[in-house]
């Protein structure tokens, strides 16, 4: 008899700005009921200005103390980012194309290029990832979850990764160190847990 499965994806940190020259500290997370767990953690550049790099760190705990690092740093785009800003009336949660000021600037019509769009109310912000350009209208591999007015930043880079928990872990959080002295980063992570097998 095939086992079934019961899965949950939560967020856990919503998109926020790490300043420049500081760290954010990840809410903790309790994995103690979950079979499996997958973190989802994505960090944006933010500002188009020369970024020198930050450091990602997953750390783990049996009891919300003592924690320990289950790995990072990882290390994600040195560069500068280019920017544009969202020339579209109707950026709506659900639409598959969004209009760009000028989406030949930097790489939003690189296709396979997840990309940045920092909401006026930040933690509305996402990422998305281009399937194909033509006159700045960029199409999109998956529709947007958000709406998003027009005028908005947009930011070409978005590093991401998926990390594993092991199944004896109790607690998790992640740490960003962005060491950079005057470029602002933004972030976000998620979880996916196998809550049940029936």
């Amino acid at each position: 008899m095939a086992l079934t499965k019961t899965t949950s994806i939560v967020e856990i940190d919503a998109w926020a700005a790490i300043t420049a020259a500081t760290a954010r500290e990840g809410a903790v997370h309790d994995v103690s009921a979950s079979y499996s767990s997958v973190l989802y953690i994505e960090v944006a550049l933010g500002e188009a200005v020369a970024h020198a790099g930050y450091g990602v760190y997953v750390e783990v705990s049996y009891a919300d103390d003592n924690w320990m690092l289950l790995t990072g740093p990882l290390s994600g785009t040195i560069e500068t980012a280019a920017t544009t800003t969202v020339n579209d009336a109707a950026a709506d949660a659900g639409d598959s194309t969004i209009t760009l000021t000028d989406a030949t600037t930097g790489d939003f019509d690189v296709v396979g290029r997840k990309w940045f769009i920092l909401d006026g109310t930040v933690a509305n912000s996402e990422s998305v990832r281009t399937k194909s350009q033509a006159a700045n209208v960029v199409t999109l591999f998956q529709d947007l979850l958000r709406s998003h007015a027009n005028g908005v930043n947009v930011y070409d880079r978005v590093d991401e990764w998926c990390v594993e928990i092991p199944f004896a872990v109790s607690q998790v959080r992640v740490l960003i160190d962005n060491t950079d002295a005057d470029c602002d980063i933004y972030s976000t992570t998620r979880i996916s847990k196998v809550t049940a097998l029936t």
